[in-house]
């Protein structure tokens, strides 16, 4: 067998180790990109702090599923101030937003430029350091971002090899205190990424390795960090997200986030639950394909068949309370044939082992309409 891995990324994993910080910034000029929603909380003041500067630019602009605009206007800034180090302080959004500012203030145009595939970013001299506070995207140890034009309303993902941030530094303790919406969204999307990582026809022996342990870690420690937020199942939801991310960084995801983008981008879903509606329903199709190599997991988990561990999906979903169904969230079946199409416009629903095509889709759909 032939496989490849590449990972770049130096990893910094612990309670407490947002403290070394201040040994990771280089240069004169340092921003931090992050949301209003941590700027509000504490958590770029946090991040300052042990930052150990005094010349810190803060963006804090980001939205959810971040706009072309927003990615620009953010590196806009970065240019104006000679940006050396930049800290990615939140969520997804927030990390590949930084990784796009990081590489634009290195090359010239507009993300949309490169998003397009009319430019090719050929360097990064900004520092980039992400600092994840949620449990779900692994964003810190991949090369790829995923930004949305506004005038189309589309949400593209992008790959560069100039996306992989120089230090991830992964503290559960900035996830300690996530509301229960968040954790669940977080974490179903972790799930979707360590679970298609291991199905993607992409898979390879060591990316296998990372994802079966992720999803275990997530099928042990969901339900109780959703519940109770303990201190143990956060941290074993950080180590499952970063472990996830290890992994689908070397194999992409597949059909369950091919859905997510029209799911996420026309009806509002959060991006975590939009992976996980029809999560069971693929899981039981590729099985009908990959049979053997799914028993691996089934009984690596401690589960009798691919029904029960259907079923301990669903529940997740249900503690998270994740929608399970597509009209919970608006759609109608006249919406359906849409659905499929944006579905199958992304490239990575090829690499689901379960050849759907437009007719499987629509059944799955029709299956968890209502």
């Amino acid at each position: 067998m032939d496989m490849n891995f590449f990972l770049p990324v130096k990893v910094i994993f612990g309670n407490g180790r947002i403290r070394e910080l201040g040994s990771l910034v280089v240069g004169n000029r340092t921003m931090i990109v992050s949301d209003g929603v941590l700027l509000e909380l504490g958590f770029v003041s946090e991040v300052k702090e042990e930052a150990g500067r005094t010349d810190i630019i803060e963006f804090c602009e980001v939205e959810p599923n971040p706009s072309c605009e927003t990615v620009d206007r953010a590196a806009k800034i970065g240019r104006e101030h000679s940006v050396d180090t930049i800290v990615a302080v939140g969520g997804g959004s927030v990390m590949d937003t930084a990784k796009a500012v990081a590489c634009l203030m290195s090359n010239t145009g507009k993300i949309k430029d490169y998003l397009d595939g009319s430019r090719t970013f050929t360097s990064r001299k900004v520092r980039l350091i992400c600092v994840p506070t949620t449990s779900g995207t692994g964003s810190e140890v991949t090369n790829v971002g995923v930004y949305t034009d506004k005038s189309s309303g589309v949400k593209k993902p992008m790959v560069s090899e100039f996306f992989w941030s120089d230090f991830a530094i992964v503290d559960p303790e900035l996830t300690f205190s996530l509301p229960k919406s968040v954790t669940a969204s977080t974490g179903l999307d972790a799930l979707a990424h360590a679970i298609e990582s291991y199905w993607a026809k992409s898979s390879q022996p060591v990316s296998e390795s990372l994802a079966i342990r992720a999803i275990d870690l997530i099928m042990k420690n969901l339900r109780r960090a959703c519940i109770d937020g303990d201190k143990e199942s956060r941290e074993g939801l950080s180590m499952a997200s970063l472990l996830a991310g290890m992994a689908f960084s070397q194999t992409r995801t597949t059909i369950l986030h091919a859905i997510s983008f029209p799911l996420t981008n026309v009806y509002g879903v959060p991006h975590g639950f939009a992976c996980a509606l029809a999560m069971p329903e693929v899981l039981k199709l590729n099985y009908k394909v990959i049979g053997e190599k799914l028993d691996i997991l089934i009984r690596y988990l401690g589960f009798e068949d691919v029904g029960e561990f259907a079923v301990a999906i669903e529940d997740l979903m249900i503690v998270g309370e994740a929608p399970r169904k597509l009209s919970e969230i608006g759609i109608r079946e006249e919406d359906l044939d849409g659905l499929v199409d944006s579905s199958l416009s992304s490239p990575i629903a090829k690499l689901n082992p379960a050849n759907i095509g437009r007719k499987e889709l629509r059944e799955i759909f029709e299956h968890i309409l209502q």
